[in-house]
């Protein structure tokens, strides 16, 4: 056994004795990361975080909502964690884990139309659809002060819905994670045509996504449990199960 998965295997035997079910909130779905299927919340992000909570010996009780709802779920006190999160984005009293989960996000643009991205500021100039709080997420304020209102510009809080924005043509440019819209793309294909070649603009830094918690100890025990899942290749295992690889 690694030293990292000893340190953690020393540190989970020191929590164990507090673990419980922890109410746990995550964003809209966003398959292959996140969906629910006959109301069971099923995909990798879940199976990430479930994961390391049972590793500590805990267990969660998850719900779904909108990314702007995620973000203020523990001011409330209904939620013990929210995932999803950048540091500061579910408040300054929230305690913040590890980084647990990459987002590879690109431009994506037909091919045909010849759209040239060379960086953010660029999206401006066309009609975009992108995910909900992509505006703070990626800061474009510090590029166009004046806000969102007068541009072509829509977020959206399912993944699906803005995947099929992009197909019908109501946008030039969709800024997505290249594995959320590929396997929406993938269903969208028995009902419209899903074969243009495209353009996959690799304009933005990956975005890496964290847990807000009420209690330090519950950060803490998930810190624990997500570096044992990494050191001991579970993580590896969950992304395989999807077919797919950490961008991290």
């Amino acid at each position: 056994m690694s030293l990292l998965a000893l340190c953690a295997s020393a540190w989970l035997s020191t929590i164990a004795c507090a673990a419980r079910d922890l109410r746990v909130a995550f964003g809209q779905e966003k398959a292959p990361y996140l969906w629910t299927d006959q109301q069971q919340v099923r995909g990798l992000e879940y199976d990430i975080v479930r994961a390391a909570l049972e590793t500590v010996g805990d267990g969660l009780t998850p719900a779904i909502m909108p990314n702007r709802r995620v973000a203020i779920a523990l001011s409330g006190g209904e939620f013990d964690m929210v995932t999803g999160m950048m540091i500061g984005q579910a408040g300054n009293a929230a305690f913040y884990s590890d980084a647990y989960l990459t987002y590879a996000n690109f431009a994506i643009t037909r091919r045909a139309r010849n759209i040239k991205l060379n960086g953010l500021a660029d999206l401006f100039d066309h009609s975009v659809s992108i995910w909900q709080t992509a505006w703070e997420d990626l800061n474009l304020g510090k590029l166009h002060p004046a806000g969102p209102s007068g541009l072509d510009y829509t977020e959206f809080t399912s993944q699906y819905r803005q995947t099929r924005f992009f197909w019908v043509g109501r946008c030039e440019v969709t800024v997505i994670d290249r594995n959320i819209f590929l396997w929406y793309s993938h269903q969208l294909a028995d009902e419209m045509d899903v074969s243009a070649e495209l353009d996959f603009q690799n304009i933005l830094p990956p975005l890496s996504v964290r847990a807000a918690f009420r209690d330090v100890r519950d950060r803490d025990a998930f810190n624990a449990g997500l570096k044992t899942i990494r050191a001991n290749g579970r993580y590896e295992r969950i992304f395989a199960q999807y077919g797919l690889t950490d961008p991290g």
